[in-house]
């Protein structure tokens, strides 16, 4: 029988600072198996922290988790940093994490933002990839694909007015830009009702239909919460995956290589749509469309979804 229980929780073996360039310093942790299969954990935001409860989908006894906040996020330094940040670099920083751990080929595992930057390191370097994992999944449009201005508000009004009440009447004609200068405005007064709005409406829209009670973990932190949110406005303004960089075109690379994709069929923060489309262009991975599920990795059904995942893929990566 497939397991889909979490594993207990665990501490990492091993915790470090890894400088990059001379701006940056990531913190990068290890967990499970010093010799097992080595996955590579990417985080959600851009720029968000991370439960230390993502380790339990992983049998510790058979794989090495790596996990890492990307540039600019949580533990890792500057705080916020914009300079040197684009999704180029993080997918550099990925393949400098292998090469520094002596590792060949990994599972490479995102959630959110960290299914785009999955499926962008899995494009750029297939063959360092014995599998690839996705939940959540964003093709990367960007905040220009009418989302989160428009159509949420479908599906999510609440959510919609109230990100559209944090940008200025005048500058709703272009909200994406007037994001990116109201969170990059430095005046706290101008940039964390903005900030708030944003973070509640993706609340709103990805909430999880089936919480467990016995999984917890809070994190408030306003230097983390203003650091998120400058790194998301930014991202998803600036570093769009459109054109030729779009994922999808680009997703015959993927072809052969096992994996999966989970989705939240209530997941309006990441529409499920991305999630079927990456399934069309990548029919070798195992799709598993949850029902009853919003877009937290911790929602009962995504979460059995995922641990069945990583128990298919011993067999296989």
């Amino acid at each position: 029988m497939t397991r889909t229980a979490l594993y207990p929780p665990i501490e990492p073996f091993d915790v470090r600072r890894v400088p990059v360039d001379p701006i940056h310093t990531l913190h990068v942790e290890q967990s499970g198996n010093p010799r097992g299969v080595p996955v590579v954990f990417l985080h959600g935001g851009p720029g968000s922290a991370w439960s230390p409860h993502v380790r339990r989908f992983f049998d510790p006894d058979h794989y090495r988790l790596i996990a890492f906040d990307q540039r600019g996020s949580w533990r890792s330094t500057p705080l916020g940093e914009l300079a040197a940040n684009t999704p180029a670099h993080l997918v550099a920083d990925i393949e400098h994490l292998r090469s520094l751990f002596g590792i060949d080929r990994w599972i490479v595992f995102g959630g959110s933002w960290g299914s785009t930057l999955a499926l962008a390191y899995a494009v750029t370097h297939p063959e360092r990839c014995r599998a690839l994992v996705v939940r959540g999944v964003s093709l990367g449009h960007g905040l220009d694909d009418g989302w989160y201005f428009r159509d949420s508000r479908l599906v999510r009004p609440e959510a919609w007015a109230l990100l559209m009440a944090a940008i200025p009447e005048a500058e709703r004609a272009d909200p994406s830009a007037a994001l990116e200068r109201l969170i990059l405005d430095p005046d706290p007064a101008v940039h964390m009702p903005v900030i708030r709005a944003w973070n509640q409406h993706a609340h709103l829209c990805g909430a999880t239909r089936r919480p467990d009670p016995a999984i917890t973990w809070t994190f408030d932190d306003p230097a983390v919460e203003r650091a998120s949110g400058r790194i998301a406005a930014v991202y998803m303004h600036r570093h769009g995956f459109t054109g030729e960089q779009a994922l999808l075109t680009r997703a015959d690379r993927l072809r052969g290589m096992p994996g999966a994709i989970v989705q939240g069929q209530d997941d309006f923060n990441c529409p499920p749509c991305d999630a079927y489309d990456l399934h069309l262009a990548w029919p070798e991975a195992y799709y598993v469309s949850v029902p009853d599920a919003g877009h937290s990795s911790f929602d009962i059904g995504i979460r059995e979804a995922l641990v069945a995942a990583m128990e298919r893929l011993r067999d296989v990566a």
